[in-house]
């Protein structure tokens, strides 16, 4: 990959980084209390599930719905789908037309301490999610 690449690649991570590190954190976390809740309600699915279920199971689906509704409102009201539709396009949108990265290279040097956190910020959470 040559430098301009690089650079131009950069600047979108510089342009979204920030959002795009919180709304990752905020699908972490929301996935962290989904995927418990969503095991528990399973059950409830269908009834066939629900007449297959012992009593404990059956309170923990009816429990674990409760649960999903009140996470979900919360979710809705926050307005995390758009913030990750957002973020995506954010991080989807390509480079400027400007085939040399001309408007890349000016942007780097007027923020490449930016461009230099984002590279080490990346770079360090690709090695420790690797390991």
């Amino acid at each position: 990959m040559n430098t301009t690449a690089l650079v131009v690649a950069l600047r979108v991570l510089v342009e979204a980084w920030p959002r795009a590190r919180n709304v990752a954190e905020t699908g972490r976390e929301l996935a962290a209390r989904l995927e418990p809740l969503l095991t528990d309600a399973a059950p409830a699915s269908g009834w066939k599930q629900m007449l297959d279920a012992g009593r404990d199971q059956r309170w923990r689906a009816r429990v674990a719905v409760a649960e999903l509704r009140l996470l979900l409102d919360k979710a809705e009201r926050e307005s995390i789908t758009q913030q990750f539709a957002q973020t995506s396009v954010d991080l989807l949108r390509g480079p400027d037309s400007d085939p040399a990265g001309l408007s890349a290279w000016v942007d780097f040097e007027t923020r490449s301490a930016e461009y230099y956190s984002v590279l080490t910020e990346v770079t360090d959470h690709s090695l420790s999610s690797a390991g």
